[in-house]
């Protein structure tokens, strides 16, 4: 499984990093807008939908919401990244306090299908004015900062983790993988905002914005695993070897980048 692992892991990420710096802004929304129409279609089943024809009809309604983008967008600009951002913390909140609650719950199919169709459209919008807003080096770092909290995560958990952060949603989730992450992420956005010669309260407001996109990354992750659980499934799905589908691979970055651009926007941050 770890092998898998590691060379699926190898294999994607020059992928992506090539895709993000030399694809243009029109390409880079296309390449977005799929890897959001694959995760849609994995949601959907653990949505419950079970029917290829239901399946693909919440797909084409996604789909849709996303070529309109260009028509709306300067409508929802303004308040969509605050709506987003507060649906995580709420979402925080609630799978900190209720976790057995949440998943005793009998969620209709059509709450599930549109809770999942507004996080993975407004994670489709928000990484578009990412890009074009802060450029592709904003992009390229918050793809690497959720990486190497992954990875911190990990390798912290496996050596210290005796502390289970959510038993109930997610009992491969430790305390201390937590920490590792959160101590890795600071260290890594300190030495980016030094290389690029920010002011010390700048890169002091970096390492904050970075270490609670991080936090937030973890929720989002976990609202997957709540997901998968009331599904009773593993994984979303097959496509990655060793690391089962899509949507489990992008979950943090999906919750992450709403935060990471209303930060980005509020202290005024450029990488590029």
């Amino acid at each position: 499984m770890l092998k898998n692992r590691i060379v699926t892991a190898s294999i994607l990420a020059p992928l992506i990093i090539l895709a993000v710096l030399k694809l243009p802004s029109l390409g880079f929304a296309v390449a977005w807008g799929v890897v959001i129409a694959i995760a849609a279609w994995e949601w959907s089943n653990l949505a419950g939908l079970t029917s290829i024809q239901a399946r693909l009809g919440f797909l084409a309604i996604l789909s849709g919401i996303m070529l309109a983008g260009p028509k709306w967008a300067g409508f929802a600009l303004d308040w969509l990244p605050w709506v987003v951002v507060g649906w995580w913390f709420i979402i925080g909140v609630l799978l900190r306090k209720i976790p057995a609650k949440l998943l005793r719950i009998k969620y209709p199919k059509a709450l599930m299908l549109t809770a999942g169709g507004f996080v993975l459209v407004a994670a489709w919008i928000l990484m578009v004015w990412l890009r074009t807003n802060f450029g592709v080096m904003q992009v390229l770092y918050l793809m690497l900062l959720i990486w190497s909290a992954d990875i911190a995560a990990y390798v912290a958990g496996k050596k210290w983790g005796a502390t289970q952060l959510s038993p109930e949603i997610s009992p491969g989730k430790t305390v201390e993988g937590l920490y590792g992450a959160l101590i890795a992420v600071a260290l890594f956005a300190a030495g980016v905002g030094m290389f690029r010669q920010f002011a010390p309260l700048m890169i002091f407001d970096f390492v904050m914005l970075s270490l609670v996109t991080v936090i937030i990354s973890v929720v989002g992750d976990l609202f997957e695993s709540l997901a998968k659980r009331v599904r009773g499934v593993k994984d979303s799905g097959s496509i990655l070897p060793g690391h089962g589908g899509l949507l489990d691979r992008i979950d943090s970055l999906v919750a992450a980048v709403s935060v990471f651009y209303v930060g980005s926007t509020l202290a005024e941050i450029f990488l590029q």
